[in-house]
This record gives C-alpha cells, sequence and structure tokens, in this order.
C-alpha cells in the first residue's frame, strides 16, 4: 500500500443523513482486496440531475452513458467505481455500462436511463464486470 499523501486531512468530518439520498459502499475487488471499491448512491425518484462533460474525442463508455442519459434529466442512481477507469475498452466498457445501468435500474425500480455510471482508475483495462454486476445486489440488502 502507499503513503499517505501529504495533503490527505488527518480526519474526515462525521457526514449526517443527507434528505433523499441513501449511500452505499462496497469492496467488490476491483483492483485491491478489503478496500472499498463500488458505491451506489440512490436519489429519490423525480430528483433531478445536471452535468459537465469532457470535450476529449475519447471519452471512456461512462461519459458516453452519461450524456446520452442526461437531456432526461432525471436520476435515480449513481453507480461509482474505482480502480479501472472504464476508457479505451472498447465494446466491452460499453457492454458493462449497459449491464451495470440495466442491473442497478432493476434493482432501483426505475429506467435504465436514470442511472449514471462513473469509473475512475487504470485506463485501457476493463473493469471486472462480474464483480461490478454482483455486488450490485448487495448493496440494496
Amino acid at each position: 500500500m502507499t503513503a499517505v499523501s501529504p495533503l490527505a486531512p488527518g480526519r474526515f468530518p462525521a457526514l449526517g443523513p443527507i434528505a433523499g439520498v441513501r449511500l452505499a459502499a462496497f469492496a467488490c475487488g476491483i483492483r485491491y482486496t478489503d478496500r472499498d471499491d463500488l458505491v451506489l448512491a440512490e436519489l429519490t425518484p423525480g430528483s433531478a440531475i445536471a452535468g459537465v462533460f469532457t470535450r476529449s474525442l475519447t471519452a471512456g463508455a461512462p461519459v458516453l452513458w452519461c450524456r446520452d442519459c442526461l437531456p432526461g434529466g432525471k436520476v435515480r442512481g449513481i453507480v461509482v467505481n474505482s480502480g479501472n477507469s472504464n476508457v479505451f475498452t472498447g465494446q466491452a466498457g460499453k457492454e458493462l455500462v449497459e449491464q451495470t445501468a440495466a442491473t442497478a435500474a432493476r434493482l432501483l425500480g426505475c429506467d435504465p436511463q436514470q442511472i449514471f455510471i462513473s469509473s475512475t482508475g487504470v485506463i485501457g483495462e476493463p473493469p471486472p464486470a462480474d464483480k461490478i454486476i454482483g455486488a450490485l445486489p448487495h448493496m440494496r440488502s
């Protein structure tokens, strides 16, 4: 494990409840073991969303998905993974985004277009779809 950044805070403040938002984190082993690497944010039905995106012509599959979903203006869930960025992953990356949105939408009872996806981490290496898709149901229990 790497040393703690000198810019890291000594401690994080306690975060109280946020009305209309449920958060869950899960360690599904995308890159490291025993480290939360998947987040599901569930928002109240009817929640609005806005976004600002990269202008890069090489935007990753999550960015392309969110750009397409944004005109609907509504959000029920946001899924974020760390460990793999899902950029330069081709068809596998696109399919992972679609599967993630479909799975989260089934769990939250909404349209997949109301699920927004974000990924951060290593570029060019497809995230492990089985770990991400498999972890989502555990985050709703």
